[in-house]
């Protein structure tokens, strides 16, 4: 599956660079994104790749990662740039990824880090290790060579759960059980925020923090089983929808242009060892509402089926998870898709490239 192979993809990208006047801040820069085959980090870089195309900014990107040839295939558009680097590294070995850095690193994006339900709950020791250790390595390269800025990509989930739900301002927190292996994304993701806030009063570090949603679009990989980007496969190939649950949940969802729009503006804009919650108020549904705009923009079928046995032991345990955006809207960001565009384009976009 290409997406650059998809007219609708080119122009969404076009679209964002056109209201995102914060990459004129980034140009000649040099920008590293480790987790660059994710959801999220992918439409960063793709963002920059096009915006170099279009503007000839002249960005370094550096994309870190476990394999080189996934990392080429999935950017095989700009394989030939001068302006791709591609690092690999052994996650397993504690200061590979720094060990290859060049000197000239402009902003980190950290993005790395198990986000998968299934594997939340089947390796929580990882989810929770990789997370920190990598990133207190990358914050003592940040001060060791006085980059402008790191953004760690954290969760919503580090707000845990309270009576009143959401939506949550970034000084909300509510309870965790913090001996549940499945807690253990969330209590990593609270460790490396401290990690952020510390290193940016202690050595000056300029450290930011993105809280995002829920994230969707075409940018997933095809093994994510986040429902979101499980049921868009599932609908752009013609098939219809089974929910096992009623998808009562009320949730942030983000077009993941828009996200990584407001990533990249919290990082050009951001307050040092601040959080920012990333949600556009135009998007704001249950599970259930959002599954369906899938549905309809696929045109299939969407029915529920619940199963009584069905182990939910790696389900998101918050019963209202959205976010309050004041603080990112105060940044001049302004999300472009609401639901309903951002789920069409998803099915169109991810029908064009399983056709290249």
């Amino acid at each position: 599956m290409n997406l650059y192979q998809s007219n609708l993809y080119i122009s969404d990208l076009d679209y964002v660079i056109e209201n995102l006047d914060i990459l004129n801040d980034m140009r000649g820069s040099s920008v590293l994104i480790i987790g660059a085959r994710g959801l999220i980090c992918s439409a960063i870089a793709d963002i920059l790749f096009r915006y170099n195309e279009k503007a000839d900014a002249g960005i370094h990107i550096y994309l870190a990662g476990r394999d080189s040839a996934k990392i080429k295939s999935r950017f095989s558009r700009y394989a030939d740039s001068e302006y791709l680097k591609v690092l690999e590294y052994d996650s397993d070995k504690q200061g590979d990824l720094i060990s290859k850095l060049p000197n000239e690193i402009s902003y980190i994006i950290d993005g790395i880090g198990p986000s998968s339900p299934g594997d939340i709950n089947s390796y929580p020791l990882t989810s929770l290790y990789t997370n920190v250790a990598l990133l207190k390595d990358l914050l003592q390269y940040a001060d060791s060579a006085h980059i402008k800025g790191l953004l760690y990509i954290s969760s919503s989930e580090v707000y845990g759960t309270r009576p009143e739900g959401g939506p949550f301002k970034e000084d909300d927190y509510g309870w965790i059980d913090i001996l549940s292996p499945r807690s253990s994304y969330a209590c990593g993701k609270r460790s490396c925020e401290t990690l952020c806030a510390c290193f940016s009063k202690e050595k000056n570090v300029r450290a930011l923090i993105a809280r995002p949603g829920h994230v969707y679009g075409p940018t997933a990989r095809t093994d994510d089983d986040h429902i979101a980007s499980a049921f868009a496969l599932e609908a752009a190939k013609g098939h219809d929808l089974n929910m096992n649950s009623p998808g009562l949940q009320r949730r942030s969802y983000c077009y993941m242009l828009d996200c990584a729009s407001a990533m990249l503006t919290i990082l050009d804009k951001g307050m040092s060892g601040n959080a920012y919650n990333i949600s556009n108020p135009e998007s704001v549904l249950s599970i259930y509402g959002m599954m369906s705009q899938f549905a309809d923009a696929a045109g299939v079928n969407l029915s529920i089926s619940i199963d009584d046995k069905k182990n939910r032991a790696g389900d998101n345990p918050m019963p209202d998870s959205s976010l309050d955006s004041d603080k990112l809207l105060s940044l001049g960001w302004k999300g472009l898709f609401d639901a309903g565009e951002g789920a069409g384009h998803t099915i169109r976009i991810l029908k064009e490239a399983m056709q290249s």
